[in-house]
């Protein structure tokens, strides 16, 4: 059958179609344009990321979770494996948002940059506008950088955050550092593109790790102040520009107002005109919802609707950020005088309390959302996550001194006490503010609630009745960090006898170790980790500690290898876990230097093992691998001492530390160092292959009790339930110290504004009855130089120049006539008896055991 041919189409119409169909297409490949224009590769534009071929469209939707958000497991790995990872997962981001314009221009007063002590010429803070101005970023404002080709799956988590550029990738040295981003010598752009984007948007934390809490209705975030990275005075424009990652541990207080408010009270900032998402404004605590009383980032979560196809990410609920503890509150009890919680002179590295940050997400209460987190479900077979969360900061001005604390009645009374004004801060809220626009803020008036607070932070006065917060797309934020599951807890098939309580360790120890690594100021290189790791974690076993959690940081110096390979299968699961920590110290100059050293990744391991597996474990420590724990006395476990400590209600275990020396009955002749001889004449000692280093150093220069004085690097077991922060040596921030005034009141406790921990909490242990730490840091044969001569009876060594090999005291006593060894050699260290009759030789035994069962893995 011929069809008819079709009637030919008017002028006029073809005509429209043509002009239809261009201005489509130019729409087009402006949208286009515009996409490309968000995420590139290089900074010329507003927008800087990730390599192109990274980047995938998000297959997001601006719709929130109708009803109650339902998961359903069968339906998400169906939709895996139909669309493939690539398709469902979302590429964490940072979107990059300008300065503050919070101060007046050239009117910060530096302090004294040479004097390094922090409250000494400390200087004066910069004026600032009243109220803060407003923020008028539009979307377009923003820099956005993308980390999926790093960071692809649950997998990859704590390890492949944007921390820092990765193994040799570094621009800076992390040792006698003077390069800057101030000097253009560094790009802060690049820094965001290939490391880390906080050094371009301080706001947004350093953070190192992220996990859910059990019940899945907490994500927490471990992060480090990066701020404190460098104090030398060639740093300053870095880290004053760094002063937002103080300013982010002090709290804010908002109220949640709808759109409709928030385009009456600030008509200026951007919206897109048709959304209804909630919107927030800064508020004096007396107007501030109750969950915004304390806070500092809005946390607005997305999951993926797998009934989609393709599935897409929706919006699931919106929370607002809480603290464990309120920072500011820790300052104000921390000292009798007055203390800043940073200062405009930067030498702030001595509060070491504010070294490790910790902020909270509360996940919202959404149907399965909570559920399907604790139970980790909601992350697929390939590691692939379901929910995301981004976490976008409140940014404000930060506040100097205690008298600007801003706190509630029941924390401090209405009226908190100052002390003495150290800085000559004590009129920053009268005479360094400048109205903003020429407005001025009246006095409360019948319009407002009255202050709760009789003095501190005056927020009315800094914030004003009418600073909207930018809408989330215009604001700067961390994007789509990935909800991923809660820390798994290993307990072996005979621990149910040893649960007490809740929870399923009694004592664990964090270690943060590397196959290889240099010491402060890389002064020396250590490569004996290996073999140190596993008598340490044999020993520490033997004597009754329950689990040891290795953060592995060899990948901060090598990608050859890791001490995966090392722990297992030669140690159980249910004996260790490993924590792939790559990320490298920031800053390994030695305390002294002027330039002195943050040991960033050290610590933020430390307080990622006290929150990760603190609620799992009764005591807990952070240790080194030559540091050993000997139990004494009548108590042969650690076990034992902890029960016994418990009992009298004691929190924190004290060890005081003492360097002990290598005996020379385990050392032989060595050469193979420029400083130590030759083949025919050795100049120095090395160990011995074969023996254990705490035989071979057990050695120690002073004789249990030992003195006040090795306080000062004295190490600690604590109750994680008491110790809320604990750094390295000493515990920061304690229950004892956050109580307030009313919580003391109704316990009946005394209450001041300086609170120190008593001897009754935090007791020194009994090295004689109790239990002593040996410290066993590796002695290279280098250092043994001149030995013969430093040793000799009667030598009388210049400063550095002592005997560094040990000779032990006969039967331990020093006060006897002999002093002399048959070759002329001073007496010069005692040993521990416990450690040479008890404990070795049932470590001998223990490793042996371990050796035999690895041998019959390798055969079976």
């Amino acid at each position: 059958m011929q069809s008819k041919s079709s009637a030919p189409l008017p002028k006029w119409l073809f005509s429209c179609a043509v002009v239809w169909i261009a201005v489509n297409f130019i729409t087009i490949i402006s949208l286009q344009e515009h996409l490309s224009s968000l995420i590139e590769s290089t900074p010329p534009t507003n927008a800087v990321g990730a390599d192109v071929s990274d980047l995938k469209p998000a297959s997001t939707s601006e719709t929130s979770s109708p009803g109650s958000f339902n998961f359903d497991r069968k339906a998400a790995e169906a939709a895996l494996q139909s669309h493939g990872h690539d398709e469902i997962f979302q590429p964490l981001r940072a979107y990059i948002e300008k300065p503050l314009n919070d101060t007046v221009p050239d009117t910060i007063d530096k302090g004294n940059l040479n004097e390094k002590r922090p409250k000494i010429e400390a200087g004066r803070p910069a004026m600032w506008y009243v109220p803060l101005p407003l923020r008028e970023n539009t979307p377009g404002d923003l820099r956005v950088f993308e980390y999926g080709h790093k960071l692809r799956s649950c997998n990859d988590l704590p390890a492949k955050l944007p921390i820092d550029r990765g193994l040799g990738n570094h621009v800076a040295p992390n040792v006698n550092n003077r390069k800057t981003f101030s000097s253009g010598e560094m790009d802060k752009w690049e820094e965001a593109k290939e490391g880390t984007p906080v050094q371009a948007d301080p706001f947004l934390p350093w953070i190192h790790d992220m996990f859910p809490d059990s019940t899945g209705s907490v994500i927490h975030f471990v992060a480090q102040n990066k701020r404190r990275c460098n104090s030398g005075k060639v740093h300053w424009d870095d880290i004053h520009a760094l002063e937002p990652q103080v300013t982010i541990m002090q709290p804010v207080s908002v109220k949640r107002i709808d759109e409709k408010t928030a385009q009456e009270l600030a008509p200026s900032l951007w919206s897109d005109g048709k959304s209804s998402d909630q919107r927030y404004r800064l508020a004096p605590h007396e107007e501030a919802d109750a969950d915004g009383m304390f806070t500092r980032f809005i946390c607005r979560f997305k999951a993926m609707d797998y009934s989609k196809s393709p599935p897409e990410l929706i919006t699931v609920g919106e929370t607002l950020s809480t603290y464990p503890y309120n920072y500011e509150f820790v300052n104000y009890r921390k000292e009798v005088g007055d203390l800043s919680m940073l200062t405009p002179k930067g030498k702030d590295n001595a509060m070491f309390w504010q070294a490790q940050q910790r902020f909270d997400c509360p996940v919202p209460d959404n149907g399965d959302l909570r559920s399907m987190i604790a139970s980790g479900e909601g992350v697929l077979s390939d590691g692939t996550p379901s929910v995301y969360v981004d976490f976008v900061p409140i940014r404000t001005a930060p506040r100097y001194g205690k008298q600007m604390s801003y706190f509630t009645p029941d924390m401090a009374g209405e009226t908190i006490g100052f002390p003495q004004d150290t800085f000559g801060w004590g009129d920053l809220m009268k005479s360094n503010v400048v109205p903003a626009n020429g407005k001025v803020v009246n006095d409360v008036s019948d319009d407002h609630p009255p202050r709760l607070m009789k003095n501190g932070f005056d927020a009315r006065l800094f914030w004003g009745d009418s600073h909207v917060i930018p809408r989330i797309e215009a604001s700067g934020r961390w994007e789509n960090l990935p909800v991923c599951k809660p820390p798994a807890n290993y307990v072996g098939k005979d621990d149910k006898a040893l649960v007490e309580g809740d929870k399923p360790h009694k004592l664990a120890a964090c270690l943060w170790a590397s196959a290889s690594f240099k010491t402060r100021g890389d002064a020396q290189a250590v490569s004996d980790t290996t073999s140190r790791l596993i008598e340490w974690i044999e020993f520490h076993l033997l004597v009754g500690f329950d689990h040891i959690y290795v953060y592995d940081n060899t990948g901060a110096h090598t990608d050859k290898v890791s001490l995966e390979s090392t722990l297992f299968p030669r140690f159980l699961d249910s004996e260790v876990t490993r924590i792939d920590w790559p990320c490298r110290v920031c800053n390994n100059n030695i305390p002294a230097h002027e330039n002195t050293g943050e040991r960033s990744s050290q610590y933020a391991a430390e307080n990622s093992c006290r929150a990760r597996f603190g609620p799992t474990t009764e005591w807990m420590a952070s240790f080194d691998t030559d540091e050993y724990l000997i139990p004494m006395g009548r108590f042969n476990s650690m076990r034992e001492v902890v029960d016994d400590a418990a009992n009298s209600g004691t929190q924190i275990l004290t060890f005081k530390s003492t360097r002990a020396i290598p005996q020379r009955t385990y050392m032989e002749p060595f050469h193979k160092h420029k400083d130590c001889g030759t083949d025919s004449d050795p100049g120095c000692l090395s160990v011995q292959p074969g023996h254990l280093f705490a035989e071979v150093y057990n050695c120690d220069f002073e004789a249990s009790p030992k003195p006040g004085w090795a306080e000062r690097a004295k190490k600690q077991l604590y109750r994680s339930e008491y110790v809320l922060a604990h750094y390295v040596h000493y515990a920061t921030v304690t229950q004892g110290l956050v109580e307030t005034i009313d919580e003391a009141k109704e316990a009946n406790h005394r209450w001041g504004m300086h609170f120190r921990e008593s001897r009754e909490n935090d007791h020194v242990t009994d090295e004689i009855n109790q239990a002593v730490m040996l410290h066993t840091k590796t002695t290279v044969p280098e250092y043994t130089t001149e030995w013969k001569e430093r040793c000799a009876f009667g030598f009388k060594p210049a400063h550095g120049k002592n005997c560094r090999i040990g000779f032990p005291w006969p039967s331990n006593d020093d006060k006897g006539n002999e002093k002399v060894t048959p070759e002329g050699y001073g007496y010069n260290c005692f040993t521990n008896e416990k450690l040479s009759a008890f404990w070795l030789p049932k470590l001998r035994d223990a490793m042996e055991q371990r050796n035999t069962r690895v041998e019959s893995l390798k055969t079976s």
